[in-house]
């Protein structure tokens, strides 16, 4: 119940850098080796605030967080310059988590969930699974019936964020990422910060892309910046060419376009030249890709804000979501090392 909820701010008479606003979800991933990681604590509101923090030294982060979601996480981004001053806390605990389940092009299945421990408990191994033995768990839990389950995204959508849980000081924050939420909680959130200034980026999620773009209009049309995936491009603008189909969201948002192509890097919509441009992906090792596009959303709204240049913006994104991708948890990444990060930024990005 919303009336159950307090708030216990991290610093929250400051004001941020820059803000986040998302969710704080607790995930079960099998990376494309097979390997098992699970209870993960993540979500797109995490993920998207650690991705700001490679490049600021404070990030705010609006979100609700449950009594499941690991408290020494939450104690790693206080500690890392994650202000938690703007989540909402509930004492309700939720025990259905959703299943990452990755293969080797990149491409992943999440439409599963259920516990941690029913891994364990139905006969697989905990620690990594055989291509086999994973065709047996996606069957087991397609087969599954849990009706009363409550998911972190299901909580959420009965319990929408809301710009009365954001600290007073935080009305003059430079900028903020929206990440995927229902277009009201959206608009709240614009108008929430609007008058202080801000910059603003969103990433659409299904909340947005599965919607007609008559329908999200009035949320493109206050966006610095929009952020789709390829398959929320494509839902959007079926049929379209990535080019074509950035062109079509030009016309509906004023700000900056940008494509997240996964390992590919992602195409910017450079409207001076009317054509994308290809800022690449980072070389890594990847482990555990959840969470990268939300990182580089982090990362994007960093760079759109230091140099007002969508390109440049995207490189920052990137550099961000390469960091992620590498572990496990939205918390790997942390203490942030930024004069690594700035170096990284110069080596492979300047001519």
């Amino acid at each position: 119940m919303r009336s159950a909820w307090a708030h216990r701010g991290w610093g929250a008479d400051l004001t941020p850098d820059l803000v986040t606003v998302g969710g704080l979800t607790v995930d079960n991933v099998v990376a494309a080796d097979g390997t098992v990681a699970l209870g993960q604590a993540g979500g797109n509101g995490a993920y998207s605030a650690v991705g700001a923090l490679h490049w600021v030294g404070h990030v705010g982060l609006v979100s609700c967080a449950v009594a499941s979601y690991p408290r020494d996480t939450l104690e790693r981004f206080g500690a890392g310059g994650v202000d938690l001053g703007g989540v909402a806390w509930s004492d309700e605990r939720l025990t259905s988590c959703h299943w990452f389940i990755y293969e080797e092009d990149g491409r992943r299945d999440e439409e599963l969930s259920s516990p941690p421990d029913a891994l364990g408990e139905a006969g697989f191994p905990t620690d990594r699974l055989e291509p086999e033995q994973l065709d047996a768990w996606r069957a087991w839990l397609a087969r599954r019936d849990a009706p009363d389950e409550i998911s972190y995204s299901e909580f959420r959508n009965r319990h929408p964020l809301m710009p009365s849980q954001i600290p007073a000081s935080w009305a003059g924050v430079k900028g903020v990422h929206l990440a995927p939420s229902q277009p009201d909680v959206m608009l709240a959130m614009i108008d929430h910060f609007a008058p202080g200034g801000a910059i603003f980026t969103a990433d659409p999620g299904g909340h947005l892309s599965s919607r007609p773009l008559d329908e999200i209009a009035p949320v493109l049309s206050r966006l610095d910046a929009f952020l789709p995936s390829e398959v929320e491009l494509e839902a959007m603008v079926p049929g379209a060419a990535p080019g074509d189909a950035l062109r079509v969201l030009a016309g509906r948002c004023p700000g900056a376009i940008a494509v997240k192509l996964g390992p590919k890097g992602a195409l910017v919509w450079d409207r001076t030249t009317d054509a994308p441009v290809m800022v690449p992906a980072m070389r890594v090792a990847t482990l555990d890709p959840t969470g990268a596009g939300d990182s580089f959303s982090g990362g994007f709204l960093a760079g759109l804000v230091e140099t007002g240049d969508p390109v440049a913006a995207a490189r920052f994104g990137a550099i961000s979501a390469a960091r992620i991708v590498t572990r496990f948890g939205a918390d790997a990444p942390l203490p942030v090392d930024r004069a690594a990060v700035r170096d990284t930024l110069n080596k492979e990005f300047q001519p």
